[in-house]
């Protein structure tokens, strides 16, 4: 089986295709109207966590954001480099960065905070990003109730030039504790034959409420949105997919 690190770094190269379905412009636009709304603080500060190839960075960019970028990849960051070659670049574990009071937005999107393992980390990411926000900065990101989770695989398939990709990946949960477990399989075939990459990785299940008790353990003063890009609705109680939106107080 590949490690993660090792499966990043491999398919660093692949990534973007992989993630054709992604409206990263839509998040940007969300995120942007999120510090509008809830944010005190006057600068465009930006930090992306788990950033990946840089996407978020150059749509936030575009918007007028300064932008550092945050992932445990290098192979990821050197890809991201070339798409921001402006930005700034931390590698690390989402619970190892240290920036106190420098950044107005923080964000981590794709449900990569359920990334932050075991519920520990998790909550010593969020301690890290507090002490990194300025009064009145947001940290924003998505989050899937562990009572949410199903265990149906989504797969996806792409062709570029003579290879061929299958990408499949699903969320377990077992129903009870902390932990979830990412299985992902992605193959590359071809005239010279198949490539195969494996990974299952626990990840921290976690509810709404208990990561809103979780921030707000941290000082955060927390609104729970709706996942839906196209406006600013406050969560109903009913969806399991919510972005999480914290406001160190000014």
């Amino acid at each position: 089986m590949t490690s993660l690190s090792a499966l990043y770094a491999d398919l660093s190269g692949y990534y973007d295709r992989f993630c054709l379905d992604v409206d990263y412009a839509a998040q940007c636009d969300f995120a942007n109207r999120v510090a509008r709304t809830f944010g005190h603080s006057a600068g465009h500060a930006y930090l992306d966590l788990a950033c990946g190839t840089g996407q978020h960075l150059a749509h936030m960019a575009a918007r007028g954001y300064a932008g550092t970028g945050l992932d445990n990849s290098q192979a990821m960051l050197d890809q991201a480099a070339l798409r921001c070659p402006d930005a700034t670049w931390l590698c690390c574990d989402l619970a190892g960065f240290d920036t106190p009071g420098r950044f107005d937005l923080i964000t981590c999107f794709l449900y990569s905070i359920h990334y932050s393992h075991p519920r520990a980390a998790l909550q010593e990411t969020l301690r890290r990003a507090f002490a990194a926000l300025r009064p009145g900065g947001v940290l924003l990101f998505d989050l899937v109730d562990k009572a949410g989770i199903g265990t149906r695989d989504a797969v996806s398939h792409l062709t570029e030039g003579d290879a061929r990709f299958t990408f499949r990946s699903g969320w377990r949960y077992a129903g009870s504790g902390d932990t979830l477990d990412l299985h992902v399989t992605i193959e590359r075939s071809d005239s010279a034959g198949l490539q195969r990459w494996e990974d299952r990785h626990a990840m921290t299940a976690i509810g709404i409420e208990e990561a809103r008790a979780a921030l707000q353990t941290e000082g955060f003063e927390v609104t729970v949105l709706e996942r839906d890009f196209a406006g600013l609705r406050e969560w109903e109680g009913e969806s399991f997919n919510v972005m999480m939106v914290a406001v160190k107080p000014a």
